[in-house]
């Protein structure tokens, strides 16, 4: 018996149709249609044929593992990078983040900017104060006789002294700036990890079958951050519930994508589905989510405390 025509009688036994299984596994009616049909040439790749047949075995109640098996001369010979193009991950990041988002990127260059122009105005204030000084010297050494030397030298001591007092006193304002800069970044430090110890993120309940769903409670909080790290090429797709707003388009994203953020702050429920488990690492502000089963493809439901 043909793969289609097994998963096809699956199906029907226990009476779903195409739309049923659709609405489960979120895979296209189209792509449904193909795979009953042994047209794999329909599919979006190798990686998705394999992935798609996959979640139809475990939907229509059949062993994943065993069908991969049974019918692996049928399948596609292994998974291959999906022909799928995208212009940049930085489109899908514009697309998915806050509106704020460009501000929060160019904030650090113009704080840059603007402490390189002070430093520069107060070299330039110096140094012409010091010009200034010089001038005025020159000018009554010309107008004067052999006794104002004597004064001149005196202020041009004097002078030196002011300008070197002026110049520690400067130094000594821009260190205890920059200290208290250090201090202040060291301040942030402290609570970004302050708030990344307060979270607490359990496993509560652990999926099963082909492409298990598990679900993990967090602690309330104000501030919640999601970061996605990938060490090889995989398929990706979050979402605000399973039947949410989507926050991360569902392709394949790689290693010059990683790290992927996300500033989930506010929402009750997220949810993540990984492609490819192994090289795949999940954080909530910084605490490393562990796929509790050995599985290549698992998915997650983040449930946010009220």
């Amino acid at each position: 018996m043909e793969l289609g025509t097994r998963l096809r009688e699956a199906r029907e036994s226990k009476g779903f149709s195409l739309e049923d299984i659709q609405q489960v596994t979120k895979i296209q009616k189209r792509y449904l249609q193909a795979i009953e049909k042994g047209d794999h040439s329909v599919l979006p790749g190798t990686f998705y044929a394999r992935a798609f047949i996959r979640e139809y075995a475990a939907a229509v109640g059949l062993s994943p593992d065993e069908i991969m098996e049974e019918y692996k001369n049928e399948l596609p010979a292994s998974p291959e990078e999906s022909a799928v193009s995208y212009n940049r991950m930085q489109r899908s990041k514009e697309e998915a983040s806050p509106s704020n988002g460009g501000f929060s990127r160019i904030f650090p260059t113009i704080i840059t900017i603007i402490l390189i122009g002070i430093i520069i105005f107060a070299a330039y204030f110096f140094l012409s104060k010091l010009d200034s000084g010089k001038d005025n010297d020159s000018s009554q050494q010309r107008d004067s006789g052999d006794e104002i030397i004597v004064e001149d030298s005196t202020g041009e001591n004097n002078s030196t002294d002011e300008n070197s007092e002026e110049n520690k006193q400067g130094a000594d304002a821009k260190d205890e700036g920059e200290s208290k800069e250090t201090a202040t970044q060291e301040d942030d430090s402290d609570k970004k990890d302050e708030k990344a110890e307060e979270i607490s993120a359990e496993v509560t309940e652990t999926g099963s079958g082909g492409f298990p769903q598990h679900t993990v409670e967090v602690s309330q909080t104000e501030e919640l951050g999601l970061t996605i790290e990938l060490k090889e090429t995989s398929y990706l797709e979050v979402k605000k519930g399973p039947d949410g707003e989507t926050l991360i388009p569902s392709i394949e994203y790689g290693k010059d994508d990683s790290p992927i953020t996300l500033d989930i702050s506010g929402e009750k429920q997220i949810y993540i589905k990984s492609g490819y488990v192994p090289a795949t690492t999940i954080k909530l502000n910084g605490k490393k989510i562990e796929f509790p089963v050995d599985k290549m493809q698992q998915k997650f439901l983040i449930k946010v405390a009220e």
